[in-house]
């Protein structure tokens, strides 16, 4: 299976970058993905045949939460300095994208059922302190 990291902001958006099983990221000019910006060597990503592995050197984080070295899956996002990629797997959607979303349960009869008891406990209020209104 092809993996690739597709730009999703600055000067590459759009651009696809396809993975080999051991690809180098940084501003060094011998890089399989060349960026401004990053260290020489500032991360490598790895696939063992099972697992695709982000090993960065600087900064990186992975759906937002900064990480040392980490699996990755199709849909996450990754960023590198201030480049940021979406790691695509042709063929299979993200995870997140698969969870088919609960249906919610209504809460009518609920509220139905507190305006009751409310209604119910002003009339019995009513009936014992205004005893002119109770009848």
């Amino acid at each position: 299976m092809q993996f690739r990291l597709k730009a999703a902001s600055g000067p590459h958006t759009g651009q696809n970058f396809p993975l080999d099983e051991d690809t180098s990221i940084g501003s060094a000019d011998s890089a399989d993905i060349r960026l401004d910006g990053l260290m020489e060597r500032h991360a490598r990503i790895v696939y063992d045949g099972e697992t695709l592995m982000l090993e960065p050197a600087g900064k990186a984080w992975v759906n937002g939460e900064p990480v040392q070295r980490r699996p990755l899956k199709s849909g996450d996002e990754i960023r590198l300095g201030e480049h940021r990629f979406v790691l695509q797997a042709p063929g299979l959607r993200p995870p997140s994208v698969l969870k088919d979303a609960a249906p919610r349960k209504s809460r009518a009869g609920l509220w139905i059922t507190l305006g009751v008891i409310a209604v119910s406990g002003l009339a019995a209020a009513a009936y014992f302190y205004w005893p002119g209104l109770g009848g």
